[in-house]
């Protein structure tokens, strides 16, 4: 969020600037200050009227700011600058965690799907859950508005749960062996209550490094041939740089509940792990 004591700064020169040049105006400014308010509290209201248009809720009190710069216009143009400014910039940054927020969504999910499909039992038909992931692709490159991503019957994140439902029935119906069926009992127990407790555990992971969750796609990366009450997570950056690499988790199944092992790195066996749970 851009900083009022930056823009403060920042309006002010501007101001000064334009008394000096123009001579004159109100209390709060001259009258080129006025005109660039005026432009500023328009263009806050179009980022608005868009923001809305796309299904993202504004607060209350950024719609009050706005409102306030508009009544400040003539009686303190400078104040309603800044006003306005900080308000556009408001509604700019609701509107990307918005969206952010849908398509991590949208990554966990897809993670989770392809967990399921990943660890199925040898032979089961994934036809379906594939075809149900590639139309969760094709629904996430249209998604324009934040319902596009949580349609209930054609969004990504709706065609990537089914993918994981569908890939864990295919699983559970081609198990023949009880080894094989208690790890396909698995991969719905994750479908059905693991991937919340899971990724809830990494976002507060790198709340507590300092990181925002949201810059981050989260998905299952395996589960255990030999005990599928293991799997493993990572958490890898949507945005590239250089040295940033994913973050690995090790999480192991625990009186009902999914419980965090080790984090950005541990040795194989660590925990009691199996073998195959390494980062």
């Amino acid at each position: 969020m851009i900083k009022r004591v930056v823009i403060l700064v920042l309006v002010s020169l501007v101001a000064a600037v334009m008394a000096v040049g123009c001579g004159g105006g109100n209390g709060g400014g001259g009258t080129d200050v006025t005109d660039k308010a005026e432009k500023q509290i328009s263009d806050a209201k179009s980022t608005l009227a868009d923001a809305e248009a796309k299904g993202v809720t504004v607060p209350e009190d950024v719609k009050k700011k706005l409102d306030d710069a508009e009544s400040r216009v003539d009686s303190d143009s400078v104040e309603a600058l800044i006003l306005a400014t900080e308000a556009r910039a408001d509604i700019e940054n609701d509107v990307k965690d918005a969206f952010n927020i849908a398509e991590q969504t949208y990554n966990t999910c897809k993670g989770t799907a392809e967990g399921v499909i990943k660890s199925a039992t040898a032979g089961a038909d994934m036809t379906q859950a594939n075809q149900s992931l590639q139309k969760a692709e094709e629904a996430k490159a249209s998604a324009k508005t934040i319902q596009d991503w949580y349609n209930e019957t054609d969004g990504p994140i709706y065609w990537s749960n089914l993918a994981a439902q569908q890939a864990a029935e295919a699983s559970l119906a081609k198990a023949t062996t009880t080894a094989e069926q208690q790890a396909a009992a698995s991969t719905v127990k994750i479908y059905e209550q693991g991937s919340a407790q899971i990724f809830n555990s990494i976002s507060k992971y790198l709340q507590s490094q300092g990181q925002n969750p949201a810059d981050y796609k989260t998905g299952i990366t395996g589960i255990s041939q030999k005990d599928p009450n293991w799997i493993t997570a990572a958490a890898t950056p949507l945005t590239t740089a250089e040295g940033v690499q994913p973050v690995p988790f090790l999480f192991h199944y625990e009186n009902g509940n999914w419980v965090m092992k080790a984090g950005q790195t541990w040795t194989a066996g660590f925990a009691g792990a199996p073998s195959d749970m390494v980062p």
